[in-house]
C-alpha cells in the first residue's frame, strides 16, 4: 500500500485477452494503449465525457476501431478512488458500480543465451 495519494484514472476494457502480440505491448507499452488520463481540474462528473473522448483520441491515433494487439474497445473502467469506480459502455452509460481497482499490467523483455523472452504480467 502506498502513501500516495490516488489519481483517478481509466482503462480500456477490449476485445482480445491475452494480447495478440506482445512485441507490440512491450514496444508501445500498454498504458499508451488503454490508460486514459482525466483532468482532475474539471469535477467528477466530466469524467464519463473525458474518458470517453480519450477513447476516441486513442482510436482515432491507432486507425479507426482497434487498439493494436487489444482489439475493439468493450468498454471503460473509470477509477474514482482505490477501490471505487465504474464500468461504462461505448455511449457513457453506467453498467456497474465497482468496489475494486483496474489496474493495468506490464510488458518486460529480457535475454538470456542470446534468445529473447518477453513475459505479459496482469
Amino acid at each position: 500500500m502506498s502513501d500516495d495519494p490516488f489519481i483517478p484514472y481509466a482503462v480500456i476494457e477490449t476485445a482480445n485477452w491475452p494480447p495478440t502480440s506482445l512485441m507490440t505491448i512491450w514496444a508501445i507499452g500498454a498504458a499508451n494503449l488503454k490508460r486514459i488520463d482525466l483532468d482532475l481540474s474539471q469535477p467528477e462528473n466530466t469524467f464519463i465525457d473525458q474518458a470517453l473522448a480519450g477513447l476516441q483520441d486513442k482510436l482515432d491515433r491507432w486507425g479507426g476501431k482497434e487498439l493494436p494487439s487489444f482489439g475493439r474497445p468493450v468498454s471503460i473502467i473509470i477509477n474514482l478512488e482505490q477501490n471505487r469506480g465504474i464500468r461504462i459502455d461505448l455511449d457513457g452509460t453506467i453498467l456497474d458500480k465497482l468496489d475494486w481497482t483496474m489496474t493495468i499490467g506490464s510488458a518486460s523483455m529480457s535475454s538470456e543465451n542470446k534468445k529473447a523472452s518477453l513475459e505479459l504480467n496482469k
